[in-house]
């Protein structure tokens, strides 16, 4: 069910309404529900699977907190990681080698309808954190009803943000709807949608042609292509953020913020805290802390950075393109840190932040052409497009508008204007950008259009 859909607006409507009619210690159970409904109304078969791996989770839980035995740490983490790795990296293997002939066992036939679960990279990542988190003590107890919530909340289900328990549980028993948490929801719906629809979907009509035929296009426009196609995940992705977070704020929740101006970033340090921030956290913690941290020498700490990167990019996905998307994003790291240390944005000079932030933005960019094409060869074709002198070229009107839109949330962003400047505005800003939004939905003729990370 996606966000940007009318069957989840309905489906919305109706959860906000009975959660909201009904007293409050009837209001977790009924988000319960409606999760299950969420995640049921994609897959009733693989949301037996999703509650059988919560409900092992929860007694590996158990079993930490009442024996402390690291069997069930081990036991917890490890059959989460085998369902992760069966389902995204041996299955779908073995799903390419029977496509290309070179496997053929009748045993296997039935293996080649299977799909992806929905969100098993997200929902797979946040129990271990809990079980991990259990085993370090900081927790006592764990509540079956709680966990389920915090794992099923469907607004963050899908793509996240990643959530820890402290962001979550002190909410549940005390989710209240007031006058702040309401305009936030509205505006981060209104945010998300604009992201989404109005820019994403926008520039993905523009550029997905390019990336399937390199060749017809001109140079121009295949470097105009891989900066439209960053801002495009980033439309994407942070549009399902807004409106994961506004949904949540509409019930009383705060979720975790997951985007911050990402591509005003003027060190490669600083662009990994302010994009998939969850996630970046999630393996600082969790990967990165246990190889060592900042506390080995500085030979194996630019080793943990290339691998923890390197982990970062096969999460994506499971093709080698997406292992050399982190791999490369961890030498630049490494680099960075090597010839600057970590760059301080304050001591900068205006003109200084300019260029450092062009050209992260320049390499990232560079790097998203290993996220969006699946093999070296492909992308050897679509640079090689680059030198071509002739060609049709990518221009419209609207291109250049979405581009520019696009950076200008990113300003708005990194100034937080409507949680600062023009909070005092807010009452009568909120109905003009309803009307803007609805005028620019109902004039778009176009399908629509799935998240980018949901593959994830």
């Amino acid at each position: 069910m996606l966000f940007n859909s009318i069957d989840y607006l309905y489906f919305f409507v109706a959860c906000y309404s009975i959660y909201w009619i009904l007293p409050s210690q009837f209001r977790k159970y009924v988000l319960i529900i409606f999760s299950l409904l969420f995640y049921g109304y994609w897959s009733g078969s693989f949301l037996i699977h999703f509650i059988t791996f919560i409900v092992i989770s929860h007694f590996c839980v158990l079993g930490i907190l009442k024996t402390r035995k690291k069997i069930y740490l081990y036991l917890g983490v490890g059959l989460n990681l085998i369902n992760l790795c069966f389902f995204k990296y041996i299955l779908t293997y073995l799903q390419y080698l029977m496509k290309e002939g070179e496997l053929s066992l009748p045993i296997l036939q039935s293996l080649s309808e299977f799909v992806l679960p929905l969100a098993i990279s997200f929902y797979t990542f946040q129990m271990i954190a809990y079980i991990v988190d259990a085993w370090r003590g900081k927790f006592t107890e764990s509540p079956f009803m709680n966990f389920l919530l915090f794992i099923l909340f469907f607004p963050q289900l899908i793509a996240g943000p990643i959530m820890r328990h402290d962001d979550f549980y002190d909410q549940i028993d005390n989710a209240k709807l007031n006058v702040d948490f309401l305009q936030r929801g509205i505006l981060h719906i209104i945010s998300g949608l604009v992201k989404k629809v109005l820019i994403a979907d926008q520039l993905a009509k523009i550029i997905n042609p390019v990336y399937m035929n390199p060749g017809d296009y001109d140079g121009i426009s295949i470097l105009l292509t891989t900066v439209a196609f960053s801002f495009q995940v980033y439309g994407d992705f942070s549009g399902y953020t807004d409106l994961a977070r506004g949904s949540a704020f509409l019930l009383g929740y705060e979720i975790p913020e997951n985007f911050r101006s990402p591509f005003l970033s003027v060190s490669f340090s600083e662009l990994w805290s302010r994009w998939h921030y969850t996630l970046s956290t999630w393996i600082r913690d969790y990967l990165y802390i246990p190889l060592g941290g900042n506390r080995v020498s500085e030979i194996r700490y630019n080793i943990n950075t290339i691998v923890v990167m390197s982990l970062s990019g096969l999460w994506h996905g499971n093709t080698y393109t997406f292992f050399l998307w982190g791999f490369f994003h961890g030498i630049f790291l490494s680099i960075e840190r090597i010839a600057f240390g970590k760059p301080d944005r304050k001591s900068m000079s205006f003109g200084k932040k300019i260029l450092a932030a062009l050209w992260v933005f320049a390499i990232f960019c560079i790097l998203a052409t290993f996220f969006r094409i699946d093999s070296l060869n492909k992308i050897y074709i679509f640079w090689s497009s680059a030198l071509n002198q002739t060609g049709k070229f990518i221009y419209r009107p609207d291109f250049w508008g979405l581009m520019a839109v696009s950076y200008l949330l990113q300003f708005l962003e990194f100034k937080n204007y409507f949680s600062n400047k023009l909070k005092p505005y807010v009452n009568w800003i909120i109905p003009v950008l309803i009307f803007l939004v609805y005028f620019a939905l109902i004039k778009i003729e176009s399908p629509v259009e799935t998240f980018i990370y949901f593959q994830f």
